[in-house]
């Protein structure tokens, strides 16, 4: 059998190696060394620059599949902070209304019934009265019965904001992370 004439890749110590050889550690400085082969040309490498280089493949790959999964997760987590906002604001639009609705009611009840009244008691009470009545009766009424329900109160939101707006700081750090993994030069 051949043996291959080298030096240490890392010490540059004479070595003789045979040519089935694949894997070693110098007999001198105790690294432990990888025999490439490619087009005729032999040469030696230090396991751990293969294993840095294998780790860097690695830590790429990783960070190719994080940045898929975080970006989903960032839409996620943006449709779920839109969605909380828009029930809250749903929420206290429907109770606005539902307040409105009702004071519209009692204007056009006191507006309907007054007439009534007026016929009923009508010779009791002079026409310059009766209408400052009806003025009074029309437009109180809605106005007492608006104020006298409990204005709606938005729904307090602040805490799962918070916590939503945590996970896509957390979530937008790790894209810039992974992105760095990408980003930086190849050795």
């Amino acid at each position: 059998m051949p043996l291959l004439k080298l030096s240490c890749a890392n010490c540059s110590a004479p070595l003789q190696i045979g040519e089935d050889l694949e894997r070693f550690a110098c007999s001198y400085c105790g690294t432990e060394q990888i025999v490439e082969r490619s087009g005729g040309i032999v040469w030696l490498r230090k396991v751990e620059t293969a294993i840095k280089a294998v780790q860097r493949g690695t830590d790429r790959t990783a960070a190719e599949l994080a940045l898929v999964r975080l970006d989903r997760e960032l839409v996620e987590a943006q449709a779920s902070k839109a969605a909380l906002i828009h029930a809250a604001n749903a929420q206290f639009a429907k109770a606005n209304a539902h307040r409105s609705s009702i004071a519209s009611i009692s204007f056009l009840a006191a507006a309907l019934l007054f007439p009534m009244v007026v016929g009923l008691f009508g010779r009791h009470i002079r026409e310059g009265e009766s209408l400052f009545v009806w003025a009074m009766v029309s437009l109180g009424t809605p106005l007492a019965v608006y104020y006298s329900i409990k204005a709606p109160t938005r729904v307090d939101i602040q805490q799962p904001l918070a916590e939503i707006d945590a996970r896509i700081a957390q979530i937008e750090e790790d894209i810039g992370l992974s992105r760095a993994v990408l980003d930086a030069p190849q050795t």
